[in-house]
């Protein structure tokens, strides 16, 4: 079974991207024509939904097909529309995983016990079902919250053991507030930097042949002082780092946690959502070119900064 490090570095070597691909729909915020066209097309608010967050997902993926080492919807942003958005978020999962891209779900689990358990089994490890196993929402790679505590990662951590999965466990995250609960000193070290110390420890367990450890970490590129010194204590770890573009972060902020290994730059993935999207189409062959033209130019932004 291939390790989910090594599939995401074939994937980041293949095509030449840093970027991390992330699926955020909003219905009001989608190009208009998409919504137009669902709306001639449904009877129900439900049918509305599904046709027009389908059409998306279908084109953001023709967009990014090759262009980036990884795919990350964001499960919240299908959640909020129930049933139909969940229907469409599923199928999207699998149409990733078809294509061959790995999928990381941005869905930021994190409970205790049996309860753990159950979120893992959704998105990993699967439940058996007339005797054979189902995975709800399939991925190859999970975010998940530790601040209930390290025992509470280890039914993830297991399943991702067992099924070539991966974790991007939050450590540092982009927002504002991040430090008002990751920076707090304990016994001489910042909260982030105890999960870091736990993170590095428990790295091999999910080591790839190619050196990087598929138990990552979310790393805001709107810190890079704090990535840099996250990336000296994690010298194997997979960073995935949000907070580029619209956000606020710069290319030089994104790439400050990248390690290094074989005398190249890697061991990270930038991730862009909202940006993707900046500017305007009305027709699916120009979304398409939209996307992809936005995904051309953050690459070549990131892929500049990693030469400096």
């Amino acid at each position: 079974m291939t390790s989910f490090a090594d599939r995401l570095q074939s994937s980041f070597e293949k095509t030449n991207s840093a970027l991390i691909a992330g699926c955020d729909p909003v219905l009001d915020k989608l190009p208009k024509f998409l919504l137009v066209d669902a709306e001639k097309r449904a009877a129900t608010d439900d049918a509305f939904i599904e046709h027009a967050l389908s059409r998306f997902t279908e084109l953001f993926l023709a967009a990014v097909t090759g262009r980036v080492a990884a795919i990350k919807p964001n499960i919240a942003f299908f959640e909020q529309y129930g049933l139909p958005g969940l229907a469409v978020f599923k199928r999207f999962c699998d149409q990733i995983r078809a294509s061959e891209i790995p999928l990381i779900i941005d869905a930021k689990r994190g409970d205790i016990g049996s309860t753990a358990a159950a979120y893992s089994a959704a998105f990993l490890g699967g439940v058996a079902v007339r005797g054979k196993r189902s995975v709800a929402f399939e991925g190859d790679a999970l975010t998940i919250n530790p601040f209930l505590g390290f025992d509470t990662l280890e039914p993830f951590l297991t399943d991702c053991e067992r099924y070539g999965k991966g974790l991007f466990v939050l450590l540092q995250t982009s927002n504002p507030g991040a430090k008002d609960i990751q920076g707090l000193h304990s016994g001489g070290r910042t909260v982030s930097e105890h999960i870091a110390h736990w993170l590095n420890a428990n790295a091999a367990r999910l080591q790839g042949e190619c050196g990087w450890s598929g138990l990552g970490a979310v790393v805001g590129a709107s810190y890079p002082d704090e990535a840099r010194r996250l990336r000296a204590l994690l010298p194997t770890t997979f960073f995935l780092m949000p907070g580029f573009g619209a956000q606020g972060a710069g290319a030089d902020d994104a790439v400050a946690g990248f390690g290094s290994r074989n005398g190249s730059r890697g061991g990270a993935l930038v991730n862009v959502s909202r940006g993707l999207l900046e500017g305007s189409a009305d027709s699916d062959s120009s979304l398409v070119d939209l996307i992809t033209a936005n995904t051309t130019k953050f690459n070549a932004t990131l892929s500049a900064a990693l030469k400096h």
